[in-house]
């Protein structure tokens, strides 16, 4: 009688047998490292840059949406998906500010809290202004990021220590 998905079987890594034999694996690394793979991968995603862009800026709408109708889980749905696009679509400040509200609101389901509504409104203004606006983003994306992920530790290092006391 065989397993049921009731009772799976884990593999772990190392005991997982190979796709493919060990030459075939050199080949195909050796492939994928190619300048010539590179630079193809390259031209494919310049030629889906302004697509990837329209992307992020629809899933600012929805996090826009999500905003006003404070709906949490939706909020950070496309907060997650802004993370990972917005670096290819040539929006970096928006990946780094996405990824700070991302961290904040994982952190605070792990903590059992509540989301401060005022500091994930920050995010979500800072994310929706340097996306559609690259001049601001440009200039003053990176200190953006870095000044929310500094009010982001402070307040997570509050509930922490009101959580012991």
């Amino acid at each position: 009688m065989g397993r049921s998905v009731d009772d799976p079987e884990f593999v772990t890594a190392e005991n997982y047998r190979p796709l493919l034999s060990e030459g075939a694996r050199k080949q195909a690394m050796a492939k994928l490292r190619s300048s010539d793979t590179l630079a193809k991968a390259s031209r494919v995603i310049a030629m889906k840059t302004a697509e990837i862009r329209g992307a992020v800026l629809a899933l600012v709408e929805q996090l826009e949406a999500a905003m006003r109708a404070q709906d949490w889980p939706t909020i950070f749905a496309a907060t997650h998906e802004i993370r990972g696009l917005a670096e290819t679509a040539g929006l970096t400040a928006t990946g780094r500010i996405a990824n700070g509200l991302c961290h904040y609101l994982d952190s605070i389901a792990q903590l059992g809290s509540e989301p401060d509504k005022a500091i994930v409104s920050l995010h979500v203004d800072a994310v929706i202004r340097s996306a559609r606006t690259e001049d601001d983003a440009a200039r003053h994306g990176y200190t953006v990021a870095e000044q929310l992920s500094a009010l982001v530790a402070r307040k997570l290092a509050e509930i922490k220590d009101s959580a012991r006391g």
